[in-house]
Order: C-alpha cells, then structure tokens, then sequence
C-alpha cells in the first residue's frame, strides 16, 4: 500500500494547493457574498448544478456558522430545513470547512471504507445518513491509532511542504479521496 499512498499524495498535490488557498480565503472573507471564494469552493468540492436558492441557502449557513464546530446532524438537518435536499456529501464538506478535524463525505471515501450510502427516500433517510457519517466517524478513530495510519502521515509529511496546515484526519482524508 505504500506505492498506492505515495501516489495518491502526489496525485493529490493540485488539489491541497487549492484547499489551503481555498481555507485561507474562508479565514478572511464573507461567504454569503464572496463570489470568488463561493466559486473556489463549488470547484474544488464539484458542487455543480444546484439552484441559486440552494447556494444562497448553503453559504447563509456556512456563514452563520462560522467560529462553531457543529456537528454533521446540525448541518444536514439545517440543509434539508432549507432547501428541502438530502445532501451528506456536501453537509460533512461544510463541516469539515468549519472544523477540520472533521471527516468529508465522498463517494470514494465511502468505497474506500467499505461504506454505502443510504439510498431511496425512506421516512428514516436523515437519520441513515447520520448513522453512515457516524461510522465514517468512526473508522477515522479507529484507523488514526494505527501503525499504518502513522505510515500514511509521515508519507505525507515528507512529500507535502505545506503539511503542518494538515489536520492528521485531513490528511488522511485527503489520500483517501485520491485512492480511487
């Protein structure tokens, strides 16, 4: 696994610079009105094809939350309160803007961990997609206690100059992603 975890860093390169970038300007702007942070973070999130309504909805509530750590109910809940979508990916994507020891949502993660996400629209939906974050959740503390955990970090340690911006979780997050 170690070819596949050195790979995976150096395919993700471009998209760390775009993430520090991205969570620098979340440090200095408003993002109900920054146009160009909003279209930095639907790029580098694919946050494509979502109604005026939707965005102006997410953004409010990224904004309103900003200096908190809420947690993925607070955020997937509030989303679908506003906008009527069940969005996990992009719920757990503001969370982990908020709080960056904070897991994202992506399908690849999911694959990756052996995960499947709750499909169909059951009375129930929410509260599956809250049990599927709390075991991604989950594997994260378990996986950040091992020696293999350690191995991926200290990979991205030694070929990222920018790593101690890097959550641990962050980081393994981010080789996760690139693991497809």
């Amino acid at each position: 696994m170690s070819k596949d975890v050195t790979d995976a860093i150096q395919k993700a390169k471009p998209g760390i610079a775009k993430y520090l970038a991205l969570m620098n300007r979340y440090g200095q702007v408003n993002v109900t009105s920054d146009t160009d942070f909003q279209r930095a973070y639907n790029g580098f999130y694919r946050m494509r094809q979502r109604t005026p309504v939707y965005y102006q909805a997410y953004y409010q509530l990224m904004e309103q939350l900003r200096g908190t750590k809420p947690g993925f109910d607070t955020v997937i809940d509030a989303l679908y309160a506003a906008t009527g979508r069940f969005e996990p990916s992009f719920s757990s994507k503001m969370v982990a803007t908020l709080d960056p020891h904070k897991p994202v949502w992506d399908m690849y993660v999911l694959q990756n961990l052996g995960l499947k996400a709750p499909t169909g629209n059951s009375k129930t939906k929410l509260d599956d997609l809250k049990k599927c974050y709390l075991a991604i959740e989950g594997w994260y503390q378990d996986f950040l206690g091992t020696s293999e955990a350690r191995n991926w970090i200290q990979q991205f340690d030694s070929l990222v100059a920018d790593h101690a911006h890097f959550t641990q979780l962050k980081k393994i997050d981010l080789i996760l992603w690139q693991t497809r």
